[in-house]
């Protein structure tokens, strides 16, 4: 009998800072909102329109929560590929409440919009980056073929310096952007990406519960 698994890719924005969670010696983990807002082009007119903004809960546990709380900011253009989960609590006047979470199993910067860059750690302490000054050698470059890191020339090493492109911006939601450009809306500035992220920032872990409370993932801390 097939295992049935609600695999799903996002791509959108970061709409808050990465948030911490766990229990006391067990696993770690965070979550996040995150915004994707789809777009059509009009057949007559040619010009592109947004849909409503949909709004998700991100969660990741172990490596991949404490990589993205160093990684990710709001408005940053990401994306998520993870399991569908129901998430079911209990408030104080004893309401069932419930929302459909991404667990995440991997996360990155969509880099369409923008330049991203990886540092690695050492498995023997994530703390330390794998160059003692905090920077790869030779960034932006593959390993050579023989082993160990490509070398660069001169116009090469000009070119490997990383980039921190602004993000492409838009009014408001829901209404046209002032573009052709059928992506051009997946990122918001910081603030209205905060302002939107956080006011949907509905989590039973912000929340008073009583009864049984049955997160997401709680297999993850077990």
């Amino acid at each position: 009998m097939a295992i049935q698994q609600g695999t799903v890719t996002i791509t959108g924005f970061v709409g808050s800072m990465p948030v911490p969670f766990g229990r006391s010696g067990g696993v770690e983990g965070c979550s996040f909102r995150m915004g994707s807002t789809r777009r059509y082009r009009d057949g007559g007119t040619g010009e592109w329109h947004n849909l409503p903004t949909t709004w998700i809960t991100v969660k990741a546990f172990r490596t991949l929560a404490s990589n993205a709380r160093m990684s990710l900011h709001v408005g940053e253009a990401a994306i998520v590929t993870g399991v569908l989960s129901t998430e079911e609590w209990t408030t104080q006047n004893d309401e069932r409440r419930s929302r459909i979470v991404v667990e995440a199993t991997n996360i990155g910067h969509d880099i369409n919009y923008g330049v991203s860059e990886l540092k690695k750690f050492q498995k023997s302490d994530r703390d330390a980056p794998a160059q003692g000054n905090g920077t790869p050698a030779n960034p932006g470059l593959p390993p050579s073929p023989g082993g160990g890191t490509a070398t660069a020339d001169a116009g090469q090493q000009a070119d490997a310096r990383p980039v921190h492109p602004t993000p492409v911006t838009f009014d408001n939601l829901g209404e046209e952007t002032p573009t052709n450009n059928p992506q051009a809306s997946q990122t918001q500035e910081t603030s209205q990406a905060q302002e939107f992220g956080s006011g949907f920032a509905e989590s039973p872990l912000d929340e008073s519960t009583t009864g049984d409370m049955r997160p997401a993932g709680e297999a993850e801390f077990r």
